[in-house]
């Protein structure tokens, strides 16, 4: 990545889930460069685009690419603009993270998300959050990142909650795998597709 601009990472909210905004991450990346960002280079295929550019404003930034992806698809596109600092500060605040797993005697692993959230919930929505807290969900909200976890042995198997209905705010998730590779990729030079 070109360390003369800033560097950051879009997380682009229901690319390739579900049916929804079905895209080839090429096609992507050519979107991107066609914006005037450099350095484009996507990760999965879930919507995760690293780039660099000299606007140093991670917020304005995230507006004109969801009205250019909005215009792009013919339809609301929600995007989630991060520095490698916010991506580091998200990381350091994990409570779910392994090297703090506390199991309390049990042998499954624990499944950990990120959800990015568009603002920080208030009070009474994180207080109801919390109360939907049972054997096979954990959660904690640092600023504006929900973290959940579950045993493994809940996959398929646990309540759906409706995240952004309960704390009243738009968010994409992502697990810690992919949160970490983010951060892994956007602090070292890599060589755009």
């Amino acid at each position: 990545m070109d360390r003369s601009n800033n560097v950051y990472v879009a997380l682009l909210r229901s690319v390739n889930v579900g049916g929804h905004t079905v895209l080839r991450m090429a096609d992507l990346r050519e979107l991107f460069r066609s914006f005037g960002l450099t350095d484009v280079v996507t990760y999965i295929q879930s919507g995760n685009v690293l780039f660099s550019t000299e606007d140093a404003d991670p917020e304005r930034l995230a507006r004109r690419l969801e009205a250019q992806l909005t215009s792009s698809f013919g339809r609301p596109m929600t995007g989630f603009v991060l520095s490698p600092a916010d991506l580091k500060a998200a990381v350091a605040h994990n409570p779910f993270a392994p090297e703090r797993w506390d199991l309390q005697g049990q042998d499954d692993e624990l499944s950990c998300h990120l959800m990015f959230l568009s603002a920080p919930p208030d009070e009474t929505r994180r207080m109801a959050l919390m109360a939907l807290q049972g054997e096979e969900y954990r959660f904690h909200i640092h600023g504006n990142v929900l973290y959940h976890a579950y045993p493994r042995q809940y996959t398929g198997n646990r309540r759906t909650i409706d995240f952004e209905r309960v704390l009243g705010v738009t968010g994409t998730a992502r697990t810690w795998k992919v949160v970490n590779k983010l951060l892994e990729l956007s602090c070292r030079p890599v060589t755009p597709k």
